[in-house]
């Protein structure tokens, strides 16, 4: 028997290792197949539920504004540029109806939500929309076939009561992008599984003319590697895509920049400044951005970093206090710094709200003292007087007519000492009346005696501007802290006397107080002045706190945004009517409570 040439025994040898070989480059490409497609279907499902969250967070600033103010045209505009986008299948804005506000399909307006998009309507959907209304924040998930991407959001439709409450609908398809990652992975595995082929062609004649053994411990080393530099791979994406998670959610402000000019920041950094589309500030300069004069604390070097107050420019122009952290970074390459801001404006507002509240409180325990103080030696003083007057009248009976005369004189120096000293009496028992801590107490007020008080406590303030008017209706009374009322009603006597400027003649200004009862269930008390009148363009903001056309050190602008909480406690309303030198009218509506009439005057 001959032996086989040398040649066909070489190729036959060779045949075994590159069998080998091409089972392996097989069954690794379909295991490389399996694990592509797999991530790929993943990392499809992550970037819609994150570009939907994105596009859902970037609107709610929108949506939670507008419908408020009753204009849906801005969001109906919305939600309508959404449509070009191919995958989104159906974007909805729902009110408490069910029935369709707004749309990517303009089709859709006004109908029900169930006949609009039936799938609304499905279990899961509805599991998801009551999840998101009890953790009022946007819920995104995949569906549970794993084909769809549906996100739920609430929206605040208006203030109450009663409170409505809608919600956001977003439905995304996967299909066709889990088939271009699928068809994408499956060229990639192809042309891997072709290039390890001809790599193990090769690989396989090199080990059979050279080192196998070796080879094969190169080959276990380098898959150790591939499978090392793949967990690290695959780790570096997960933390990046926290990173970046983390970022977009903070509710902290978060600015890049470097050289004085933004590279980037997150959602919360353009609703901070009043930007609907974070795009807008991309590229802006710090003092754009920043009240003038303070850009250098931002850009402060290192060693000078810690918290600091900076006043940012909001859109609408107004400025937002922000407590604000810098520090160096490495930012795509190159240094650059981070600003963390973080807003304090309505904090300070309300700490300096609560001092002048705890300044108010103090002044009003310190009059009461002072006028129980007074009361005191007054009485004894007008008894005395009293007593002399008396005694006066006695003694002018027993004289002649000449020293009559002369008593007359004294006793009615006398008369005039004991009004004046019952006018300080009346002035020290309203003083006590109105500074007595009872606003937690309430019953069955009198409203025109509380007037009266409040009259009597801001003559002072009128005596040399306006005359006090009354006209008075028959009311019945209402439930309320008197105290309260008194505070409400003597701020907006005291703003009528000072609408109208002081050296005029006094007798031609007035400030009258008008008490009428309107239906069944209300009361209206009318404080209207012949002031100077307030402007349109301040007419919108005189219940804002802090708000005050009055010069500094006179007004904190806190008054008239008290006088509103005390009437919303009520359950009532207050109305302004006014124009430029045609003085002012605030119109207080409140409850009618279960009682008497109150008498008139």
């Amino acid at each position: 028997m001959r032996s086989a040439p040398p040649r066909a025994s070489r190729l036959y040898g060779l045949s075994i290792p590159l069998t080998l070989l091409l089972i392996y480059a097989i069954g690794a490409g379909l295991y490389s197949l399996h694990r592509e497609t797999q991530a790929g279907e993943a990392r499809a499902e992550l970037d819609t539920v994150r570009e939907l969250s994105w596009e859902m967070s970037r609107l709610q600033a929108t949506l939670d504004s507008l419908p408020r103010e009753g204009n849906l045209a801005p969001v109906r505009e919305a939600l309508a540029s959404l449509g070009n986008n191919p995958l989104l299948q159906v974007g909805l804005l729902i009110d408490d109806q069910q029935t369709v506000l707004a749309s990517t399909r303009p089709a859709l307006l006004g109908r029900p939500a169930r006949e609009a998009w039936p799938e609304v309507e499905l279990p899961e959907n509805v599991d998801r929309r009551q999840r998101a209304l009890e953790q009022r924040k946007g819920i995104v998930e995949v569906s549970a076939d794993r084909q769809r991407v549906i996100g739920h959001s609430p929206v605040l439709l208006g203030f109450g009561p009663p409170r409505r409450v809608g919600f956001l609908f977003f439905q995304k398809d996967l299909t066709e992008l889990k088939s271009a990652n699928r068809r994408a992975a499956e060229r990639s595995v192809l042309l891997s599984t072709l290039m390890l082929l001809a790599i193990a062609g090769g690989v396989g004649l090199g080990v059979s003319f050279l080192a196998g053994r070796r080879l094969q411990r190169v080959t276990m080393a380098a898959e150790g590697m591939a499978e090392q530099i793949g967990r690290s791979r695959q780790q570096l994406q997960e933390n990046e895509e926290r990173f970046q998670t983390l970022i977009d959610r903070s509710p902290e402000a978060i600015f890049i920049h470097r050289e004085g000019r933004l590279v980037f920041h997150n959602p919360a950094a353009a609703a901070l400044l009043g930007y609907e589309r974070a795009e807008e500030l991309q590229g802006r300069r710090l003092e754009e951005l920043i009240q003038p004069g303070e850009e250098g604390t931002v850009a402060a070097p290192a060693e000078e970093d810690g918290v600091r107050e900076v006043h940012w420019l909001h859109r609408a122009g107004r400025l937002v206090l922000g407590e604000v952290v810098t520090f160096p970074l490495v930012f795509e390459g190159q240094p650059a710094r981070v600003s963390i801001v973080r807003d304090v404006t309505e904090r300070k507002h309300l700490r300096e709200k609560l001092h002048t509240a705890d300044r108010m409180a103090s002044i009003g325990s310190l009059m009461a003292g002072v006028a129980h103080e007074i009361n005191n030696p007054l009485s004894f003083m007008l008894s005395n007087v009293r007593f002399v007057r008396d005694e006066l009248r006695d003694v002018s009976e027993q004289v002649d007519a000449a020293t009559r005369e002369r008593l007359k004189d004294v006793q009615d120096a006398l008369e005039e000492s004991i009004t004046g000293g019952d006018r300080v009496s009346e002035i020290v028992r309203d003083l006590r009346l109105y500074s007595r801590g009872d606003e937690g107490r309430t019953g069955p007020v009198n409203l025109h005696a509380v007037l009266d008080l409040c009259g009597n406590i801001a003559r002072p303030q009128l005596r040399h501007r306006a005359r006090l008017v009354k006209e008075y209706g028959e009311l019945p009374q209402i439930h309320a802290s008197e105290a309260r009322l008194g505070q409400l009603f003597l701020n907006l006597i005291i703003n009528a006397a000072q609408a109208i400027p002081e050296g005029g003649e006094a007798k031609g200004n007035e400030v009258r107080i008008t008490t009428r009862r309107q239906g069944e269930n209300q009361v209206v008390v009318e404080v209207k002045d012949t002031g100077v009148g307030i402007p349109p363009e301040n007419l919108h903001k005189l219940f804002d706190p802090f708000f005050t056309t009055k010069p500094a050190g006179v007004g904190t602008g806190l008054g008239l945004s008290i006088c509103k909480g005390i009437v919303m406690a009520l359950g009532g309303r207050v109305e302004v009517d006014s124009a430029p030198g045609q003085g002012s009218t605030f119109r207080v509506v409140l409850p009618v409570g279960e009682a008497s009439p109150a008498p008139i005057g």
